[in-house]
């Protein structure tokens, strides 16, 4: 059965690049500009962000946007919420590769609502669709610990 989303059926996200003349360059996006360069350990000189890091930060974003979606639908109160991303990259012989990434983090909500908040970032974790569209080539692990606060803290 086909779900019907209050969102867009279909969205396009545009970006360019250009190369900055030496290790790097920038990214020219909607909302403004950010420049990425190669690690020194590739002979790079770490003039911007290494696209790895720009990858966990986009997967983590989206996780955490998802999230917030899901949330508010669910009137969820919400104490705090952060998110930790490690991208293993694996050398296979003849070039490099994702090889697993791994997401921990913590939900702190009221502790009236700790069955709520844990469904929220289940949700979360099945509807990113940035981790939808990977799983199948990149395993994930999650480790996300809701913790609760009583209404007297």
């Amino acid at each position: 059965m086909k779900v019907k989303s209050k969102y867009p059926e279909k969205m396009e996200y545009i970006a360019h690049t250009e190369w900055d003349g030496k290790t790097g360059g920038t990214a020219f996006l909607r909302n403004g500009e950010l420049v990425f360069d190669t690690p020194e350990i590739y002979g790079g000189r770490e003039q911007g962000l290494c696209p790895y890091r720009l990858f966990i930060a986009g997967v983590l974003g989206c996780i955490n946007n998802t999230f917030l979606d899901i949330q508010r639908m669910a009137n969820l109160e919400l104490v705090s919420f952060k998110l930790q991303g490690k991208l293993l990259v694996q050398f296979d012989g003849s070039g490099y590769s994702v090889s697993k990434f791994e997401i921990t983090g913590e939900v702190v909500v009221p502790e009236d609502d700790l069955y709520l908040g844990e469904r929220c970032i289940e949700q979360a974790k099945k509807y990113c669709p940035l981790t939808r569209s990977t799983k199948d080539c990149i395993p994930i692990e999650y480790d996300i610990k809701i913790d609760t606060v009583s209404e007297a803290d």
